[in-house]
């Protein structure tokens, strides 16, 4: 929502600093479809920017009251996958 490609601070920045975080706070935890939706986010944040090493798979940028707490379980299934 911000307009930042992971993939792209990945391949600019990557080598010098971490990168942290991208899965959706709000249509993906808060309303996406446990499972399939949460996954597939997830998958795409760690295949644009975990080869390498140096980046957190994690929420956007929190975990407020409207995050369905499934969706965070399913988050950290799949990475944990």
């Amino acid at each position: 929502m911000a307009g930042m490609d992971l993939g792209e601070a990945k391949a600019k920045y990557g080598i010098r600093i971490r990168l942290m975080g991208n899965v959706n706070c709000g249509s993906t935890l808060s309303w996406g479809t446990i499972g399939e939706e949460v996954r597939q986010e997830v998958r795409d944040c760690i295949r644009k920017a975990g080869h390498g090493g140096g980046y957190i798979c994690a929420s956007s940028n929190s975990i407020h009251s409207g995050v369905r707490p499934e969706n965070y379980a399913a988050m950290i299934k799949a990475i944990r996958e």
